[in-house]
């Protein structure tokens, strides 16, 4: 807004633009056609993405939010009747299980507090749990006889996740190493600590410590919430698990948002005619063409056979030919209905 109002010089490098001395009646004058207009700078200078862009003005819509309704700073918010792009929809990346098995075995070799860290991998391959929700989990929430975790996720939603025999056998191995480690204060309840400091772990320190389980199991380009999708998607394909039960599993607020997960089979229906090994023969031509050894000519040269009756090339020109002969053709039931097989 600084360069399109010339406050900076219009060559100025949007890097070395200091965003700050702007005051209330700058931000009044920003217009519809403004916001616009930095919509599509974003997409023809900075080359965002859709949901880059969506983000950019979701902050937009908050901060006039802000300024409009909680500080009554200003009285128009421009950005109101302003709607993101339409997001593509993307198949969510994930590992394979015999990726998995690997990243299992990179957590039990590469660590340096093995217990732990293979226990929250297993229990985000196999409970499908969000990073907040597994750092946030206490040791009330843990009922080991009922074989269940209480999970807290977005919005506070609280949910019941069940355990499986892994998930079990992993939280056994790393409570008894963690209960009875030197200087941990027997008032700390949470699950997953430091191995140094003996305090509740944080997001970016199991966001570092699965990356490089990852990179030590020669993965790249996953994350901690790939992980999340690895277990979704793994119990929807190897499963009996329908679509309500996973959104209940996974704590979606909407069917909609568990749906992604539905979009993988045909992918994979596709992906496996693909891999066909027979999928990449190709004909003997000689062989199949056998014009050529029954006439003596190829069938390239060969003169187009001829009918008695000249038939419509096409099926427009069937439809021209029944009229001229006064039929009258009505394809509006045509249109309406889905081909058969």
């Amino acid at each position: 807004m600084k360069r399109r109002r010339a406050l900076v010089p219009e060559d100025a490098e949007i890097k070395e633009i200091d965003p700050k001395g702007l005051d209330t009646t700058f931000w009044a004058s920003v217009t519809k056609e403004d916001i616009y207009e930095y919509l599509y700078f974003l997409n023809r200078e900075c080359g965002n993405k859709k949901s880059s862009t969506a983000r950019r003005l979701a902050s937009l819509h908050g901060f006039y939010d802000y300024l409009v309704n909680q500080v009554n700073k200003i009285t128009q918010d421009p950005t109101a009747a302003i709607r993101p792009p339409k997001q593509d929809k993307v198949l969510p990346k994930y590992l394979t299980a015999e990726q998995s098995m690997d990243l299992l075995e990179s957590t039990q070799t590469q660590s340096d507090f093995p217990e732990r860290d293979y226990c929250m991998t297993v229990l985000f391959l196999n409970c499908g749990m969000r990073l907040a929700e597994l750092v946030g989990m206490d040791l009330d929430d843990i009922d080991l006889e009922q074989r269940q975790i209480r999970l807290f996720g977005k919005g506070h939603k609280e949910r019941m996740v069940y355990l499986n025999d892994a998930c079990i056998e992993a939280l056994q191995l790393y409570l008894s190493k963690r209960n009875t480690m030197e200087g941990l204060s027997p008032k700390e309840r949470a699950v997953f600590i430091t191995r140094r400091r003996k305090e509740r772990i944080s997001n970016r320190r199991v966001e570092q410590l699965i990356t490089g389980a990852m990179k030590a199991a020669g993965l790249k380009g996953f994350s901690t919430h790939k992980l999340r999708h690895t277990a979704a998607t793994l119990m929807y394909q190897t499963g009996n698990v329908d679509i309500l039960t996973l959104k209940q599993l996974l704590g979606h607020s909407s069917v909609g948002t568990t749906q992604i997960y539905t979009h993988l089979q045909e992918f994979q229906v596709r992906a496996a005619i693909e891999q066909n090994p027979l999928g990449n023969v190709e004909p003997k031509k000689k062989t199949l063409d056998t014009t050529e050894a029954k006439t003596g000519e190829n069938r390239e040269t060969l003169p187009p056979e001829e009918d008695s009756a000249e038939m419509p090339s096409g099926p427009m020109e069937a439809f021209d030919g029944a009229a001229q002969d006064g039929f009258r053709v009505d394809v509006s039931g045509m249109l309406d209905k889905p081909e058969n097989d």
